[in-house]
């Protein structure tokens, strides 16, 4: 009988290691191919162009595309994505801001942008964003926050408002008209400024009060 204690053992660790192997299929594996299948269905949704989505980088996306196609007869639909993507920017900033309901559904981005300084007046510079670490009491830099100037919100939407609007006196059909060539001009210039400012760009309220971050205002 002791010669076969060993052999048994075996027998049993392999029979429970199986047992535990096809547990694992539904406790671990089942799951993680469950979470997997959703982050490539979100990825889709969200990272797909034809889509409509609440990232301001696809309407700048859209916008520069159709720039370089340089035709007239798309400049009021670039006008449009730039709307949005203004909005999205400066709605993104207020949820952060823990805003209130009725400013959220305010469409005006330059009256939200407002609300923002209202908010907290501190958000109108730039910062350096560091965090520290509590054992260390050492700081990293961890991005820097860009604010959208309020001056520049209220002529992009200014000028996206004069566009969206049936005016009189635009020679249709000729390509190369001062108009079409100053609003090419302005639109080219509004996308750039628009995705410059929110690339790389860490947000203010985002880390506002959190205690292992330090944000430090930027002097000029």
């Amino acid at each position: 009988m002791n010669y076969n204690k060993p052999k048994f053992a075996k027998i049993f660790y392999l029979i429970y290691r199986l047992i535990m192997g096809f547990a694992l299929i539904f406790v671990y594996h089942l799951p993680k191919f469950i979470i997997w299948l959703l982050e490539l269905s979100y990825a889709y949704v969200f990272n797909n162009s034809s889509n409509l989505t609440a990232d301001p980088k696809e309407h700048l996306k859209r916008a520069r595309k159709m720039l370089r196609t340089n035709k007239n007869s798309l400049l009021l639909y670039i006008a449009v994505e730039l709307r949005f993507a203004l909005e999205r920017i400066i709605n993104f900033q207020v949820l952060l801001a823990d805003g209130s309901n009725n400013m959220l559904k305010e469409y005006d981005p330059v009256k939200k942008r407002k609300y923002i300084s209202i908010l907290d007046p501190v958000a109108n510079f730039a910062h350096n964003i560091f965090y520290r670490d509590k054992e260390t009491n050492k700081k990293y830099l961890w991005g820097v926050y860009k604010p959208i100037d309020i001056n520049k919100v209220s002529y992009i939407k200014g000028r996206l408002g004069d566009l969206l609007h049936a005016r009189e006196g635009i020679r249709l059909g000729v390509s190369d008209d001062n108009w079409y060539l100053e609003t090419r001009r302005f639109l080219n210039e509004s996308v750039k400024y628009l995705s410059n400012h929110i690339k790389n760009n860490a947000q203010y309220f985002s880390v506002k009060n959190l205690k292992s971050f330090q944000v430090e205002k930027i002097e000029v």
